[in-house]
């Protein structure tokens, strides 16, 4: 029986590393024009995409291990109904805890209005107006692993952190709120939002017109999670426009990227970055798949599993 790699890029690495951890396992390097690869042999895929019928054609398959935070590629009909493992790898939490930081400083501390192109070249004095961090609240939309990277992050340079998730959170210094009858509390009591959250049904088109309202007088939006949170741009648009948004970071946008005639492109309060918040570092991600092949080979549960009731 054999594993199969499906990278997007870096084929020879990825089947280098996972070979240096499992020399004993037969990988296969997947091609889409390679005839010689034997589908009844294949038991596990490693991969972040992969057409469904390709899939299908794997009849022994019965576990999906994905190179990415994200699930939702996987979860769609005529996908195999195999386990999902997910890939959380705290090299990926600290590349977006640090993306997150980046955004959050840059507004709490006005770098986007003292520092334009007018200012270059020239040396100017700060009146040192803008809050401090013990001022700035930071919500995290969406408390799960990344989330807590992010809230640690945060909090280790003093800023209050709110968190919003399902069922809420009781971890210390954190404020949490939980459940679609708190979120607009949640909104109101943050300067900066963070979405981490994934795309699942009850995420998507969470933040609509009538949340976009509900956002803190002057705040900032900072969505690394997935773009299919906000339901439509144009209310996002028009809460920059004339409702309590400040700014919007966009690292992830639905579509992605955006369409050519779409406003956020030109928009002068929108930051967008081509979804490089956080990556898949081959060296972290391998040893964290090949770990939990490790406990399949012993019979174990890998982890983490999708659970197909909540999409993630």
């Amino acid at each position: 029986m054999s594993i199969l790699i499906n990278p997007w890029s870096k084929g020879s690495q990825w089947l280098a590393e996972l070979q240096s951890h499992l020399p004993d396992e037969d990988f296969v390097l997947w091609s889409d024009d390679d005839d010689s690869i034997d589908r009844a042999a294949v038991e596990m895929v490693v991969a972040w995409r992969m057409k469904r019928a390709d899939l299908q054609s794997f009849t022994n398959l019965h576990t999906i291990l994905s190179m990415g935070a994200g699930t939702e590629q996987w979860q769609r009909e005529g996908t195999p109904a195999v386990r999902i493992v997910r890939l959380a790898d705290p090299a990926m939490s600290d590349e977006m805890a640090a993306y997150a930081l980046h955004w959050v400083t840059h507004f709490q501390r006005d770098f986007d209005a003292r520092f334009g192109p007018d200012d270059l070249g020239t040396w100017g004095t700060s009146s040192g107006t803008f809050p401090a961090p013990s001022e700035h609240r930071v919500g995290i939309l969406g408390y799960g692993t990344i989330g807590r990277r992010i809230a640690r992050a945060f909090a280790e340079l003093g800023y209050p952190i709110n968190a919003w998730s399902r069922s809420g959170t009781d971890d210390a210094g954190v404020s949490s709120f939980a459940g679609l009858d708190q979120l607009a509390d949640f909104l109101a009591s943050s300067d900066a939002i963070i979405n981490v959250l994934p795309n699942t049904p009850a995420t998507t088109g969470l933040l609509d017109a009538e949340r976009f309202a509900q956002f803190a007088h002057g705040s900032v939006f900072i969505n690394i999670g997935r773009g299919t949170v906000v339901a439509d741009e144009t209310e996002l648009i028009a809460a920059l426009d004339s409702g309590p948004l400040r700014a919007a970071v966009l690292d992830v946008t639905s579509p992605e990227p955006p369409r050519p005639d779409s406003p956020l492109l030109t928009h002068d309060k929108v930051w967008l970055t081509p979804h490089i918040a956080g990556s898949t570092q081959v060296p972290t991600a391998a040893a964290l798949i090949a770990a939990n092949i490790v406990r399949i080979r012993a019979g174990e549960e890998p982890f983490p599993v999708v659970d197909p009731s909540t999409g993630y």
